[in-house]
């Protein structure tokens, strides 16, 4: 299945996971990213500066990611409210 809003991920995730679910850990201010592939450049909880896509872990509680390419697999950086939006960079996913 293709993912083609925030929304969509939450109905699937519901279904699959059901009562369990916990999207807690997705802020908000990150949604639009991940639906549309906008690079973005966040400085961290740790105060580095990073940039990359926007993806999501698996699971019954997920969390957003920041993906150094859109395809990335493997250890990323987790992004959380207290990660900071610094910029928003102009390449989109293809």
């Amino acid at each position: 299945m293709i993912i083609t809003t925030f929304r969509d991920y939450l109905i699937g995730k519901k279904a699959d996971f059901g009562k369990k679910f916990d999207p807690s850990a997705l802020p908000d201010k990150f949604v639009k990213y991940f639906e549309s592939g906008q690079r973005i450049e966040v400085k961290t909880e740790c105060g580095e500066i990073k940039r990359g896509y926007v993806g999501i872990t698996t699971g019954w509680k997920p969390a957003f990611l920041l993906l150094s390419y859109y395809n990335s697999h493997g250890s990323s950086e987790l992004l959380s409210k207290k990660t900071e939006i610094l910029k928003e960079l102009n390449k989109y996913r293809v």
